[in-house]
């Protein structure tokens, strides 16, 4: 947003000079990139009168007869805009142009060119180059340096931050520093000569929605031609190319204001302008000349045609070729508007089209600044061309209530640890424009309608902050105690990076993936179908929010498949209904990277050894009970207990995504956070010996452990400390299709020594209990 110190000062005469202007706009959060200054045109170059334009036979090169004070000289010039009736920029021969030419007299094609006609570019005014600076025939006496009116400009080019929709305007910037420095703002004047209006149009709204405000205007008895010199002069400063007092007029407002305004011929829309979403598939060629396909999601300006509309602008982004101010347009109507931010950013992104209108809509316009910019529109034009201004305001949707925010004057020095007077907070937000209500905490505060950002306390705190001045925070120690309702805050991030430590410190790299995935792709690796897209991606590919996270990590097993040690994990967000924080891993080779040994380490044992390691550095236990999982293979899937409760699985992936990937053997498992918590109990150490007990059972192959394992703990008694498996065999003398499962079981007694009749007693009902499930113990 570029800024000219001398518009600014209009608003607020009193302001400051630059160097001090710069301190105050960085301290309220308007960053100052750069102040350029604007050199005035240099020594030598003049106003002149075209007089006469004639093309040069043979060539598109026109010669110009120029009235440039005590003379008329002759110029020759290939610029599209070289006509008779217009004002221009006449560098005589002697003048030094800013990029160092020294102009002199040359033939060109036969005829004798006395200086040369310039562009802003060559002026060094400004960076369009496409055309000469046109100026109005009367602008200035014939032969008058363009010096003399055209003084050296301080530009601002501040670097905004998105939230700040208001400061896009000279006005917006004029309010902060009045408010910071307690100065009088002067509003640009409005006032213009009504008369009746000859013919208007009809204005409907189809997707109120979309445009929840619709202004039209009317002007007429225009001469389309050159805007003054002194708008042209801030125009080009702004870093905007002046191209005739129409469409000036909607620049200079904007820039000034904040709104965005369009004017369209009335020839063109006299049927009456209709606001609706586009057809699929409907086209538009825009005022850049490119012809753009819409869908049923952009919002268009329509005029209505037989059988319908078609239509003659982008909503909030550009206008139509159809509709587009000419040198022949006598009418115009002005559109004064508020759109919807989401749906102005949504079509502006989808086109490629970002321009200063789409650049201020999509950030949030002051839904009840249509009025004010249309009226300051229609000041500017009639002071510019001396047209008529209809009376007749055709006005869709109105304006719109505040909104109310509570604000509480020592909550705001507590979060900014300061001391402000409360009855000084509440005059910094009424600088601000804010209307504030009540006579103690809590205040009531009606933001204006223009700070679209106010929306809660802390935005009230932050204003407070800014225009009091940040320097008043102390610079103090943090407090070791941290306030009331801050006490625990910091307690679910504490645990995420444990489990990260844990992570790392059992040798997983840690990955960060993409939120978006592919909804292809994630169907590939069975994962749950993504119910959230986004509309308008960067990357087609990846327009789904991401219902796992083990699918992002196989992409990084994939894209990591020649490394030797592949197991990744990854702590972060997915969204299979609602919103869910999880731990993934994932295991495509062994657990310990080989060295001169042979690694090992390696498959389903690994990772739930690792996971089993994760728990005890938690202080938690973990147990993996077979059950089925879409993404995993079926004869190895088992659902995750931490601390009893199931919170995910753990498994070999797949055979159908393993070969679709072709990635070897993964071994993956993934838990929702957080965690379920073990329960604390405090007890002394055990003062009694332990009684130790080792038990092997045959069961068939496809037996699960845990299944022995929990008769051993049902049937085990009151005193059984700990039941572990240590040993699993195959092989002769067992049956074919049979295994051994070895379990370490301790009994204790809190209070005494057990006796071994007491223990085999108890080794007996396990006994029995395992005999009767089928099985049988191993001698």
């Amino acid at each position: 947003m570029n800024v000219p110190y001398s518009w600014l000062k209009e608003f607020l005469p009193d302001l400051p000079a630059p160097a001090k202007l710069r301190e105050v706009l960085d301290a309220l959060g308007l960053a100052v990139e750069e102040v350029r200054t604007l050199s005035a045109p240099p020594a030598g170059v003049v106003f002149g009168r075209v007089l006469k334009a004639e093309e040069v036979p043979g060539t598109e090169l026109k010669k110009l007869e120029v009235d440039v004070g005590r003379e008329v000289v002759t110029l020759v010039s290939a610029a599209p805009n070289a006509r008779a009736g217009v004002g221009l920029a006449v560098a005589r021969p002697g003048a030094v142009l800013p990029d160092g030419t020294v102009v002199g007299e040359r033939e060109i094609h036969g005829v004798t060119s006395e200086g040369v006609a310039l562009s802003p570019a060559e002026l060094g005014v400004g960076e369009y180059a496409g055309g000469l600076l046109e100026l109005p025939a009367e602008a200035l006496p014939p032969g008058r340096e363009l010096r003399e009116v055209w003084p050296e400009e301080a530009v601002f080019e501040l670097e905004l931050t998105p939230n700040r929709a208001d400061a896009f305007s000279v006005l917006g910037v004029a309010r902060d520093v009045a408010a910071k420095l307690n100065l009088e703002l002067v509003t640009p004047p409005s006032d213009v000569d009504e008369s009746p209006t000859p013919r208007f149009i009809s204005v409907e709204v189809e997707d109120p929605q979309g445009c929840d405000r619709y202004l039209a205007r009317y002007a007429g008895d225009l001469e389309i031609g050159p805007s003054p010199l002194e708008a042209q002069r801030r125009l080009l400063a702004a870093g905007l190319r002046p191209i005739n007092n129409v469409v000036d007029a909607t620049n200079y407002t904007m820039w000034e204001l904040g709104n965005p305004l369009h004017a369209f011929d009335l020839e063109e829309v006299q049927s009456g302008i209709v606001v609706r979403r586009a057809k699929a598939g409907e086209k538009i060629v825009t005022l850049d000349g490119e012809e753009r396909q819409l869908t049923g999601e952009d919002l268009v300006i329509a005029r209505r045609v037989a059988g319908g509309s078609e239509p003659v602008a982008v909503a909030g982004v550009m206008g139509a070729a159809n509709s587009e101010v000419t040198e022949k347009t006598r009418e115009v109507v002005l559109e004064a508007v508020h759109f919807d931010p989401v749906r102005v950013r949504l079509t502006a992104r989808r086109l490629g089209l970002s321009t200063d209108s789409s650049y201020r809509f999509e950030r949030g316009v002051d839904p009840n600044l249509p009025p004010r910019a249309a009226a300051r529109f229609l000041h500017l034009l009639q002071q510019w061309s001396g047209c008529v201004v209809g009376d007749v305001v055709v006005d869709v949707g109105g304006d719109k209530p505040r909104a109310l925010v509570p604000f509480r004057p020592n909550y705001a020095n507590r979060l900014l640890g300061t001391e402000f007077d409360p009855d000084a907070q509440l005059e910094a937000l009424r600088r601000l424009g804010c209307l504030v209500e009540g006579q103690s905490e809590p205040y009531t505060v009606r933001p204006p309608t223009w700070r679209v950002d106010l929306t809660i306390e802390e935005d009230l705190v932050e204003e407070v902050g800014r225009i009091l001045g940040y320097e008043h925070v102390p610079t103090e120690p943090l407090a070791q105690i941290p306030a009331a309702d801050n006490l625990g805050a910091e307690e679910p991030y504490l645990r995420e990076e444990a489990i990260r430590r844990a992570m790392r410190g059992l040798g997983a790299w840690e990955a960060i993936n993409y939120t978006w995935q592919s909804p292809a792709f994630l169907s590939l690796t069975r994962a749950p179908e993504p119910r959230l897209f986004l509309k308008n991606p960067l990357d087609s590919s990846k327009n789904a929010l991401r219902t796992a996270l083990y699918p992002g990590l196989l992409e990084t097993l994939a894209a990591n498949r020649e490394e030797r040690h592949r197991f990744f994990f990854e702590l972060g967000h997915a969204f299979p209904d609602a919103e869910e924080t999880r731990l993934a891993a994932v295991l495509g080779g062994p657990l310990l990277e080989a060295t001169w040994q042979p690694a090992h380490g390696e498959g389903y044992p690994a990772l739930k050894g690792a996971l089993e390691a994760l728990a005890l550095r938690l202080g938690s236990a973990v147990e993996v009970r077979p059950e089925p999982h879409n993404p995993l293979h079926p004869g190895v899937s088992g659902t995750v207990f931490w601390n009893g409760e199931p919170c995910g699985f753990i498994g070999r992936l797949h055979p159908q995504v393993e070969a679709a990937l072709e990635l070897g053997p993964v071994y993956v498992f993934e838990l929702v956070l957080p965690l379920p918590a073990a329960a604390r109990e405090f007890r002394d150490l055990p003062k009694f010996p332990p009684a130790r007990r080792d038990l092997a059972v045959v069961v068939p192959e496809e037996t699960p452990q845990i299944a022995v394992l929990d008769l051993v703990r049902r049937f085990g008694g009151p005193y059984l400390e700990e039941a572990v498996l240590f040993d699993v065999y195959r092989g002769k003398p067992l049956p074919e299709g049979h295994k051994s499962l070895a379990y370490h079981l301790v009994f204790r007694h809190p209070e005494r020594t057990l006796t071994d009749d007491e223990v085999d007693a108890e080794m007996a009902r396990v006994i029995d209990a395992i005999i009767e499930a089928g099985y049988k113990i191993r001698d």
